[in-house]
């Protein structure tokens, strides 16, 4: 019986290793994969910004995020004059009902490419940058299009034996063949990567640190290489050199981690920074537009002018 639970938990192991495959794919980059499952699906970010230029000024902005029954993600953003966050210090509400259309309809480089990577660092979802990369002609390949096949059928067979065998022996395993070259073969085939290596994608040496590189043509992201953390995307055109850059990611709320600081370079040169104050993720039965429709109502409030917010 310990025979058979082990001989189970390695097929297992083997099928999920999807995730932890050592040759990164795009889709899997851009999934957060080092970010845990979220404990809800009511996520409530906390940041503060100001630019270098005025360090002095700074704003304080809070985005929710909810997933809504249709599945996809909307946001409540409101910008605050004081890190208090109480109501009478709101400069800014917006409601946006679905980021991921919003993300592809907006005209702004900056917005587009800012809102994608907050979307995936808040949600583990992939689409907003893919959003981003699709507007400027680049196609994410997906993980199913990237599988071994040849190392799939063997562990579906393998697992096939498995079920049939019960954990009687390892005679007629695919694993097990007889003759000795063709055992060489297989056995090589189980230890090959689950997923075929993406052209795109390659492993540099970038600022004394060894970084996942994805060449999208007009834009360039870099990925740590041993958690695969969201690092840099770096968009140059004719028009325009856009850069953000995250780093020190830590466990906000004990359990799902973002980055302490997010620089970011726009179209015009400007820098800024936009500093992680906290993150809360939990289950609520309030609706996200309930909390637009209360705050919508209060005095004074004013359209938001940087660039690269919404």
């Amino acid at each position: 019986m310990m025979r058979w639970n082990l001989m189970k938990s390695m097929i297992m192991f083997s099928m999920i290793s999807i995730a932890g495959a050592s040759l990164p794919t795009e889709e899997g980059l851009l999934k957060n994969l080092n970010n845990a499952d979220l404990p809800g699906d009511y996520i409530t970010i906390k940041m503060m910004i100001h630019s270098l230029a005025e360090p002095e000024k700074q704003d304080y902005i809070k985005m929710q995020f909810s997933e809504e029954n249709s599945g996809s993600i909307s946001l409540l953003q409101s910008i605050y004059s004081n890190g208090q966050m109480q109501s009478s210090q709101i400069k800014s509400v917006k409601y946006i009902p679905d980021l991921l259309l919003q993300i592809k309809r907006e005209k702004s480089q900056e917005k587009s490419m800012l809102y994608g990577i907050l979307m995936m660092l808040a949600t583990n979802q992939s689409n907003g940058v893919e959003a981003f990369l699709e507007k400027n002609g680049v196609i994410v390949t997906k993980n199913k299009t990237m599988l071994n096949e040849d190392k799939m059928r063997l562990l579906r067979s393998y697992r096939s034996h498995l079920m049939n065998s019960k954990g009687k022996g390892d005679s007629g395993s695919p694993l097990s063949p007889e003759d000795p070259q063709s055992k060489e073969r297989v056995l090589d085939l189980f230890r090959s990567n689950t997923f075929k290596s993406a052209k795109n994608i390659e492993l540099v040496k970038k600022e004394n640190e060894f970084m996942w590189k994805v060449d999208w043509k007009f834009a360039q992201g870099y990925f740590s290489n041993q958690e695969r953390q969201f690092r840099i995307i770096d968009y140059t055109t004719s028009d325009a050199q856009i850069k953000v850059e995250a780093s020190q990611y830590l466990l906000f709320n004990g359990i799902n981690e973002l980055p302490k600081f997010i620089n970011l370079k726009d179209s015009a040169g400007n820098l800024f920074v936009i500093q992680t104050l906290s993150e809360e993720v939990k289950k609520v039965d309030k609706k996200i537009t309930d909390s637009y429709e209360e705050l919508k109502k209060l005095p004074g409030i004013l359209e938001y002018n940087h660039s690269f917010i919404l």
